[in-house]
C-alpha cells in the first residue's frame, strides 16, 4: 500500500472509532436524533470503504454470517454485503434497498427486543434485548452484532500495514 492509500485507511479508522466510541449511537439521549442519524450515516459510508479496501489490498473479507438475513435479491451473503446495502440505501432516498414490496421502510430503530414491525406476513424486529435494530425494507442491521464487530475484525485486518 502506498502512503496516500494508508493515510486514507488509517483516517477512516480513527473516524469511524471516534464516532463508535462517542456513544451518540448507543444513548438516545445524546444528542438529538437526527444528529444520531447523521453519524450512523457516516459510520456506514466509512465502514463500507474499509471493507471494500480490505478484501480488495488484503483479500481478507469480513464475512462473518451471524444474525444476518441472506437475500439473493440485494445479493447479501454476508456482513460485508449487509452493510454495504445499507449504506447504499441509507445514502440515496429513492434506493431499491429501503423498499420490501409495495412497502418502503428505513431508518427505523429499536432498542431492546421489540418488533419493528409487519411488511405484509413477514414481522421485521430486534431479537435481541441488549442490541439496537437499524432496518432498510425487510434486512436488520444490528449496532453490536454487526456494525461494531465488523468495524473490529477490518481494524484487526489492517492494524499489522498500517504500522510505521
Amino acid at each position: 500500500m502506498d502512503f496516500l492509500t494508508k493515510h486514507e485507511i488509517s483516517s477512516s479508522l480513527e473516524r469511524t472509532r471516534k464516532l463508535l466510541d462517542s456513544g451518540i449511537l448507543w444513548d438516545p439521549t445524546l444528542p438529538p436524533p437526527f444528529y444520531r442519524q447523521s453519524v450512523f450515516i457516516e459510520v456506514l459510508i466509512n465502514l463500507k470503504d474499509l471493507l471494500v479496501k480490505s478484501q480488495k489490498l488484503l483479500n481478507q473479507r469480513v464475512d462473518f454470517t451471524d444474525d444476518v438475513i441472506k437475500d439473493e435479491q440485494l445479493k447479501i451473503t454476508d456482513v460485508t454485503d449487509l452493510i454495504a446495502n445499507f449504506r447504499d440505501a441509507a445514502c440515496h432516498n429513492d434506493s431499491f434497498r429501503r423498499k420490501f414490496g409495495s412497502f418502503v421502510s428505513s431508518f427505523n430503530e429499536k432498542r431492546g427486543k421489540v418488533p419493528l414491525g409487519n411488511i405484509g406476513n413477514v414481522r421485521i424486529e430486534n431479537k435481541f434485548q441488549d442490541e439496537i435494530a437499524f432496518n432498510m425494507g425487510k434486512n436488520i442491521l444490528y449496532l453490536k452484532r454487526h456494525l461494531e464487530r465488523a468495524f473490529y475484525e477490518v481494524e484487526k485486518n489492517f492494524k499489522p500495514h498500517l504500522s510505521p
